[in-house]
């Protein structure tokens, strides 16, 4: 019989050869194509509609993809690549009395290679990922919805005794002591760092619900320290490191930070107040500043001063001393430089001063000092407020404020060609004179006396005074050194003053008393005498020779002064 003629049959057979996986192609002992299924219609990219009655041998010249069948009716099987596919053909032919069937088997062996091969690199994944988890905690521990134990790691394992491919599958109660995990569950909230009991020790653990759409589906718990005494190690490094990172930073300020303010100068004088004034007014805005003064007078204490009052006393205060660097090294300290930027720099490249002051101050002292291709490029800054790193492509923009430094006459070097006259005009927007300590004397016993006391803590000595003489020399002297030549004369006093406690005279050096040679000292009685006949013959010489007026001025009688007048002859 002829399988068409069974139509009820072979609606059966074709509809159960929909649900097999491979592609299946069957013909009729009249070369038709009576079953073609819906994998094969995948696998080939032919449409059932269009082959299903079609006879083989007419299909094969009109579908490549079945060009391949006249080979596998005499090998059985092949292997083939159709377009990206590669597939795997059987053929097989049965014959029964009249009845004769082909039946075609193709199977897509390229998707289940694929298949495998994502099976394999999922399981490689799941190793990777309890490796992973094994080493990132010493504890760690993963439940399901009912509390189940799905993963332990190895080292939480070890820590509570018990073999962790055991424990999978049994309820985390029956495994940790004073868990709280199943709870978790329950809750849906989370424990941050609780202390639990295990074994008689305490342990700090993180517990957190697993959420997946809005639904908990397990919980996980992560050991944070495994005893107390782990948490203070943990905790005393942690200090160790923060406080030496507090040192560093602390170093940093310290260098790069006003330590003086308003209060710190020293004076009531008419001509310090008015100065004082002047810069308290400059503080209050963003404008350069330029500071005139003799050496000594205070020039940087003005500086802080002003940094300190401004609305930029929270950022860095950076001083430079152009005169203390050496011309070829001045560019880098100010502008830095890109690594490898010349022989001798840094790998990782320096930061300069401009960048260390951003957002700051900068004090440039001894400004009169800078050579001229420097005045350049500080003139470029004042104006573009960038800088530009030695073997740098890119300029860097900064925001500074310029506050700057000299004893010297700046519009005599602009006339002498010593010091660009742009640069000087830049920087003269707030000129701010010092005074020198010779202009207010009356300012030198409350310096004096501030400078001892601050001398004496520093070197660590009983407190000194300064006596009158020496108050009288101060005052008299010029001081060409000013406030600094102030404090070195006085820490040279307390340095050689002895057990009386009190500055004389005879501790300061000659230049301030004026005597160059040792003086010696009389005795008492020769001095007292010596007094008393001065002071007779003023008496006598104020009452024109009256002796009695004298003696009264004197508070003794006429006897007594004819004795004295005897015994001192006098006249």
């Amino acid at each position: 019989m002829n399988i068409k003629e069974g139509s009820c049959t072979l609606k059966s057979l074709s509809f159960a050869l929909e649900g097999v996986s491979d592609g299946i192609i069957m013909v009729d002992n009249d070369d038709e194509i009576v079953i073609f299924n819906n994998v094969a219609e995948k696998i080939l990219g032919i449409k059932k509609e269009e082959i299903i009655g079609e006879k083989l041998g007419a299909s094969i010249t009109k579908y490549d993809q079945l060009k391949m069948l006249n080979d596998i009716k005499e090998k059985g099987h092949k292997v083939l690549k159709i377009g990206e596919k590669k597939i795997k053909v059987s053929f097989i032919k049965k014959e029964r009395n009249i009845c004769r069937i082909e039946i075609i088997f193709i199977k897509d062996i390229g998707k289940n290679k694929k298949l495998q091969e994502e099976l394999q690199k999922e399981k490689n994944y799941n190793n990777v990922l309890k490796n992973v988890l094994d080493m990132a905690y010493d504890g760690l521990v993963v439940v399901d919805e009912k509390g189940y134990i799905t993963f332990i790691s190895k080292a939480y394992a070890d820590f509570l005794g018990i073999d962790h491919k055991q424990v999978l599958g049994k309820h985390v109660r029956e495994v940790i002591e004073n868990t709280r995990l199943d709870s978790i569950i329950k809750t849906g909230k989370e424990d941050d760092a609780e202390l639990q009991s295990i074994r008689g020790k305490y342990m700090i653990a993180n517990r957190k619900p697993i959420v997946i759409n809005g639904e908990i589906k397990g919980a996980v718990g992560k050991v944070l320290f495994r005893n107390i005494s782990e948490l203070d190690s943990v905790y005393k490094k942690f200090n160790k490191i923060r406080k030496e990172l507090e040192d560093y930073k602390g170093e940093i300020q310290k260098l790069n930070s006003a330590n003086y303010c308003f209060s710190d100068i020293i004076g009531n004088s008419d001509e310090i107040m008015e100065t004082k004034r002047l810069a308290q007014k400059a503080a209050a805005t963003p404008s350069n500043v330029l500071l005139i003064g003799e050496s000594g007078t205070g020039k940087e204490l003005f500086a802080h001063s002003i940094h300190k009052s401004s609305n930029r006393k929270y950022g860095p205060f950076v001083k430079v001393n152009c005169a203390a660097i050496p011309s070829d090294l001045l560019e880098s300290e100010l502008f830095g430089y890109e690594k490898g930027s010349f022989t001798g720099a840094k790998k990782e490249g320096k930061m300069g001063k401009f960048e260390l002051a951003d957002g700051g101050t900068i004090f440039l002292d001894e400004i009169g000092d800078m050579p001229l291709h420097m005045q350049v490029k500080l003139l470029r800054v004042l104006q573009e407020k960038e800088v530009e790193r030695i073997g740098s492509i890119s300029p860097r923009n900064i925001d500074i404020r310029i506050i700057a430094a000299t004893n010297q006459k700046l519009e005599h070097m602009v006339q002498e060609g010593k010091f660009r006259a742009d640069l000087y005009y830049r920087l003269n927007v707030v000129t701010i004179k010092i005074p020198p300590l010779r202009d207010r004397k009356e300012d030198i016993v409350l310096l004096s006396n501030f400078l001892c006391l601050k001398i004496c803590k520093r070197l660590n000595k009983q407190q000194c005074k300064i006596s009158k003489q020496v108050m009288e020399y101060f005052k008299n002297y010029k001081w060409k050194g000013n406030i600094r030549q102030l404090e070195n004369i006085i820490e040279r006093a307390i340095n050689i003053v002895e057990d009386e406690n009190i500055l004389l005279p005879k501790h300061l050096p000659a230049e301030i008393t004026g005597v160059r040679v040792n003086v010696k000292v009389k005795k008492l009685e020769e001095i007292l005498r010596e007094a008393e006949r001065s002071s007779i013959i003023n008496a006598i010489e104020v009452c024109n020779g009256n002796k009695l007026k004298a003696a009264k001025l004197l508070g003794i009688s006429r006897t007594t002064l004819y004795e004295k007048i005897n015994k001192h002859k006098i006249f």
